[in-house]
């Protein structure tokens, strides 16, 4: 970093409602030079202009994760700060010129939450209640506790630790796949990917908090699936290709699992012909399932305190291997 950028640095962020957060972003740093991306049309301008040696990114509607590759690509860019956890959209870039961080950590208390949500509504039954309402039709069915259920949590960084903490306050049993030997304390049992096919037979529920990467894509496939046990539910909030989702959907047409709930797809936005709005027993959002009101407040409050480690010449916090797989 050169001295006229330890003077005056400048920041390019990508996001397209920039007002939520830049009057604090540039209330804190007067001293750093921020310039507003806002839609796609206008980055390569902005680079040339701009000039950054730093990117804050996040992806939203009208800038999509592929229109980022562009700035992580820039030659004066040293820093790209990914507002978000998957990094998948930015692959490859070079990692001898910039460094990546994301905000891993940040939402992951709030989608752990809505796992456990699908969990309770799936368990429950509420979907077959809902079919009785729009019949008008009284009948009471019987349900099993979440208590003594187990749950198997195929990766464990920050949102599977948040998953597990709070299966066992359910009172589940908790079974987590990931590498290393240290049992988090909320996990009963510890396995390696080798053990995945056994795990998945164990299972009542199989939920996936793990990045998109050579090794996870299609991880849930059509022997994994066959793996599962027909009263069993899959929870997938990750990214769409870690399932194979031909093999989801035949899964779901012949009964083979008991049900999912889909935040991600291969397709996003969900086409309106896929088979998978048509399954009572699927509960689908549109890529959701971590959009806590404020998350974009989060991701910039986040990079602010990253952006101060950066000036100051501290290590910045949540630095990504491009190389991470499981």
């Amino acid at each position: 970093m050169t001295a006229d950028f330890n003077r005056r640095p400048s920041v390019l962020v990508l996001y397209d409602q920039p007002h939520r957060f830049m009057d604090a972003l540039r209330g804190r740093f007067p001293k750093v030079r921020f310039e507003f991306c806002e839609e796609p049309s206008s980055l390569d301008e902005m680079l040339a202009q701009a000039k950054p040696r730093i990117v804050f990114g996040t992806k939203c509607p009208k800038i999509p994760g592929p229109a980022h590759r562009p700035a992580i690509a820039w030659e004066s860019v040293a820093w790209f700060q990914n507002g978000g956890v998957g990094i998948d959209h930015l692959k490859p870039w070079d990692a001898a010129r910039v460094t990546v961080t994301n905000c891993a950590g940040i939402l992951a208390p709030f989608l752990a939450e809505t796992v456990l949500g699908a969990m309770i509504q799936l368990n429950f039954g509420f979907h077959r209640y809902r079919d009785q309402q729009k019949e008008r039709r009284w009948q009471q069915l019987s349900w099993r506790s979440l208590a003594g259920r187990t749950v198997l949590i195929v990766g464990l960084g920050n949102i599977g630790r948040q998953v597990a903490r709070k299966a066992k306050e359910q009172g589940m049993r908790v079974t987590c796949i990931r590498q290393g030997t240290q049992k988090p304390p909320d996990v009963d049992e510890l396995r390696p990917i080798s053990h995945l096919r056994e795990c998945l037979a164990e299972a009542d529920f199989v939920t996936l908090p793990v990045p998109l990467t050579e090794k996870t894509h299609h991880l849930i496939d059509r022997e994994a699936l066959a793996a599962m046990r027909p009263e069993a539910f899959l929870i997938n909030t990750a990214r769409g290709p870690v399932v194979d989702e031909a093999a989801l959907i035949e899964a779901l047409k012949t009964n083979r699992i008991a049900g999912a709930y889909l935040d991600v797809f291969e397709s996003e936005p969900l086409p309106p012909g896929s088979p998978l709005w048509g399954f009572e027993n699927v509960i689908l959002t549109p890529h959701a399932s971590d959009l806590v009101e404020d998350w974009d407040i989060r991701f910039a409050h986040f990079f602010a305190e990253n952006l101060a480690n950066w000036l100051a010449g501290r290590p910045l916090k949540n630095i990504v291997d491009p190389r991470r797989g499981y």
